[in-house]
């Protein structure tokens, strides 16, 4: 059964992201989520789109500037220290480039009728960042 709902957290993909930081802490796994959306020109995949979204709300959490409801993540973070400053940046352009270009989560949000919730909550965290 798969998960799926507005928030950052709320969907497989993002589980599956921090199933990943749990078993290996580090930012350059943020990293490594924010290049792969800005370094596809094309079509962003769900998965990429997804754990994208998911890694700019952690990174809100980790500067404690968040209203997203993390859950279980902070021992996580704790591990994984204070984020590096340019990540803000990358966060803000891989939200950018899921939320108004061409990406399948934008196009599932859409057709979800929950596309103004999502938007609100990308909004927020791109100011957070």
């Amino acid at each position: 059964m798969s998960a799926w709902s507005s928030g950052p957290f709320d969907n497989d993909d993002a589980v599956d992201l921090m199933i990943e930081l749990e078993d290996t802490p580090s930012w350059d796994a943020i990293r490594a989520v924010f290049a792969e959306v800005l370094a596809n020109p094309d079509y962003v995949e769900l998965p990429q789109g997804a754990r994208a979204y998911a890694a700019a709300a952690l990174l809100t959490v980790a500067i404690g500037k968040s209203d997203v409801s993390a859950q279980d993540y902070h021992m996580t973070l704790d591990v994984m220290g204070k984020p590096p400053a340019d990540l803000g940046d990358l966060a803000r352009a891989a939200l950018k480039r899921i939320s108004t270009g061409d990406s399948e989560i934008r196009e599932l949000y859409l057709d979800s009728g929950n596309y103004a919730t999502w938007t609100q909550i990308v909004a927020a965290i791109e100011s957070a960042l």
